[in-house]
């Protein structure tokens, strides 16, 4: 961990890149849908499973019940929000894709586009066509992270068992965590620009698509699944990402929620702008920051507040 930590400058200064390997081909198989119901305890995007077999969509939650005990600190991100307050659009991705739903939103002030096909290293079928929605608005992109450790995929195999950190050994999580974490980054930013993406500014999606979606402390902490039970690995996934697209000098997010972060980091104390997906009340409560200690997380200020899920996720900035 030290180690891999300790050569995160000369990684910037190097700005590695990542291989223009190809991933090997999905299975075609129907996956299975699972509708989930968003609350603060788990994710408000969609996401697919590392092996293609399960599609988890949010649908709006009948009551949500939010964590009391602060977890960050005061926030100390400097960054100016690129949306005005009060200004209100959406997030759209696979799911809005025709295959899923082909009317896209109305136009609109926010207009965030997740550019993976639910899973890292994937690109959203129809990328261009959601980059060019709402011209007027104000863009920006998100991208799915989640743990390759545990999972034997050739994609896992490819992207997190070389990269920046080395040719990491089947036991050495740290290794394999960075390296994943650097590489989703810039594959996700090597789509979205080519697909013509102008916006420099990315989201990291950190959540749960279920309540079983981290891995319990014991013999399997480590077993294939979206989060490991370590919140260092875990964190060093994110802290990759965040490196990789610093070195492409792009300004970096987190959506999550306190409670999700908490689980999967830790508290991990990034210092980013946060997209919080809060369903209980209206945005301005999230944004306030006399109610920091009970939703801010990761040492980060809100830029978002994610609304119920519809047809389409409602976004509002702080």
């Amino acid at each position: 961990m030290r180690k891999i930590w300790s050569g995160m400058s000369a990684l910037l200064v190097a700005g590695s890149t990542l291989a223009a390997a190809v991933p090997a081909q999905a299975d075609t198989t129907r996956p299975e849908v699972i509708h989930t119901v968003a609350s603060d305890a788990i994710g408000g995007l969609p996401i697919k499973s590392l092996d293609g077999t399960k599609e988890y969509i949010p649908q709006a939650p009948a009551r949500s019940s939010l964590p009391n005990a602060a977890r960050t600190g005061t926030p100390a991100h400097r960054a100016e929000n690129i949306w005005p307050t009060g200004a209100t659009g959406y997030d759209i991705s696979w799911p809005q894709c025709p295959a899923h739903n082909p009317v896209l939103p109305p136009d609109s002030d926010i207009a965030v586009v997740g550019v993976n096909d639910g899973t890292p290293f994937t690109a959203l079928p129809c990328i261009e066509q959601q980059l060019a929605w709402s011209p007027n608005g104000v863009h920006a992109q998100y991208m799915i992270l989640d743990s390759p450790i545990g999972s034997t995929t050739d994609t896992a195999l490819q992207y997190a068992y070389h990269g920046p950190a080395g040719n990491c050994a089947s036991d050495n999580y740290y290794c394999q965590a960075f390296n994943w974490g650097w590489n989703a980054a810039n594959y996700s930013v090597q789509i979205a620009t080519a697909a013509g993406a102008t916006s420099n500014s990315y989201w990291l999606d950190v959540e749960l698509p279920t309540a079983t979606s981290i891995n319990q402390p014991g013999p399997d902490c480590y077993a294939a699944n979206f989060w490991t039970c370590d919140p260092k690995v875990n964190s060093t996934i994110v802290g990759a990402a965040i490196a990789a697209l610093t070195a492409q000098h792009k300004q970096a997010g987190i959506y999550s929620t306190q409670l999700q972060w908490g689980k999967i980091t830790n508290g991990f104390k990034v210092g980013l702008p946060i997209w919080i997906a809060g369903w209980s009340h209206p945005g301005a409560t999230y944004c306030d920051p006399a109610n920091a200690s009970s939703y801010w997380f990761g040492g980060g200020k809100p830029w978002l507040v994610q609304g119920l899920p519809t047809d389409y996720d409602p976004d509002t900035a702080c």
